[in-house]
């Protein structure tokens, strides 16, 4: 997986300043604090430290706790590394072909009636139970053909772990 894809990735996640870290973090040696950032980026102190949380919470950054002197105030170096976000991305990817692959399998195993009135979606089991009408407003339900959301989830998974098998 090139590194342009991979700040592309983390763009689509995090915005473009998320990425600007990254990136900005990519070509320093020995990491960054939160306030060199924010300089370098010309945005606010909190508003770095909650992208870095944020890029954190997700495995893209990581940082290394310090004090100066005897102070007994801590500093933090933000930093990351190629290794640590194909890792990122690679479980973010694995998670998100396992949620579509749950999805499918529904799709695939139910039949789906609708409202032609307030489009509520219903299986069959929650129409039979409500006499095929709909509990919002009363229309009979029509059933619907979900071939298109089962094939457009195959070729969306399909896609995802063809760039997954090519990282």
């Amino acid at each position: 997986m090139s590194e342009n894809l991979m700040l592309k990735i983390i763009e689509a996640l995090t915005g473009e300043n998320g990425r600007r870290i990254v990136e900005i973090l990519l070509n320093s040696q020995g990491g960054r604090s939160d306030e060199e950032l924010a300089q370098e980026l010309n945005l606010r102190v909190n508003d770095v430290r909650k992208l870095l949380y944020e890029l954190s919470k997700q495995g893209f950054v990581a940082y290394i706790r310090m004090t100066k002197g005897e102070s007994r105030w801590y500093s933090y170096y933000w930093y990351t590394d190629i290794d640590m976000l194909k890792h990122s991305i690679n479980r973010r990817m694995n998670e998100v072909i396992r949620v579509l692959n749950e999805r499918l399998a529904y799709e695939e195993s139910q039949t789906f009636y609708i409202c032609p009135n307030d489009s509520s979606r219903y299986t069959f089991d929650e129409a039979f139970e409500n006499n095929f009408r709909c509990i919002q407003c009363g229309f009979e339900l029509i059933e619907v053909d979900n071939s298109r959301t089962v094939q457009y989830l195959k070729k969306l998974i399909e896609v995802l772990l063809t760039i997954h098998k090519y990282r």
